[in-house]
């Protein structure tokens, strides 16, 4: 009977771990949500802002600055035809008028490239932040008939916790991405976390 009532004593325990560690997972999830849907929620409610301000003449509640690099696109050495245009978007607050570069770099959301290297490749990437962090990467690469595209999604502290690599909207697994025909296509992390800052830095000059 002793152990009876100690076994039914330890399953009770159990029992009460399981249900608090289901009601933390809840709390966290409504409370946080899922760090993917939301960052792709911010990214539609940006693009939806962006929008917005094309259509009221660069007038909405963003606005934009743009970097054209070889704008009358003559031949550059090794390269031949060549031609990047760099659109940053941001808002503009009281406090972010104050122009520190913090301020400026929080007011950063999203930085899109758009690329044309010699006649048969074109590219182009979006960076997007979130009070001065990066929050969210994606590039497309089209060339000679195929196409890439590259998504890596990063936490409030800059660290990547997902990421995906599409050749021809065929999605590659991460075996793939360690094969000699693809090693080169797995997303480079510190490089992508090192253009977000250069970009960041073009822009506070920029202001």
């Amino acid at each position: 009977m002793k152990h009876c009532i100690e076994g039914t004593a330890i399953a009770s325990k159990r029992n009460l771990l399981l249900c608090l560690f289901l009601l933390l997972s809840a709390y966290i999830t409504q409370s946080f949500g899922q760090p993917e849907a939301v960052i792709k929620n911010y990214y539609t409610e940006i693009n939806n802002k962006i929008s917005a301000s094309l259509e009221q003449g660069y007038e909405g509640s963003l606005y934009q600055n743009q970097l054209v690099i070889n704008k009358n696109g003559k031949s550059w050495p090794a390269v031949g035809f060549y031609a990047d245009t760099i659109n940053f978007w941001y808002s503009e607050t009281p406090a972010e008028v104050a122009a520190t570069e913090q301020t400026l770099k929080q007011s950063l959301v999203k930085v899109i490239t758009s690329r044309r290297i010699a006649a048969h490749a074109k590219a182009s990437e979006e960076y997007l932040y979130k009070k001065g962090v990066l929050i969210f990467y994606y590039s497309y690469w089209a060339e000679e008939g195929n196409t890439w595209q590259t998504r890596v999604y990063f936490n409030t502290k800059g660290l990547a916790f997902k990421s995906t690599v599409k050749l021809n909207e065929k999605e590659l697994s991460a075996k793939e991405l360690l094969t000699i025909e693809f090693k080169d296509q797995k997303p480079n992390v510190s490089s992508i976390l090192n253009e977000a800052k250069k970009y960041q830095a073009v822009f506070f000059k920029s202001r």
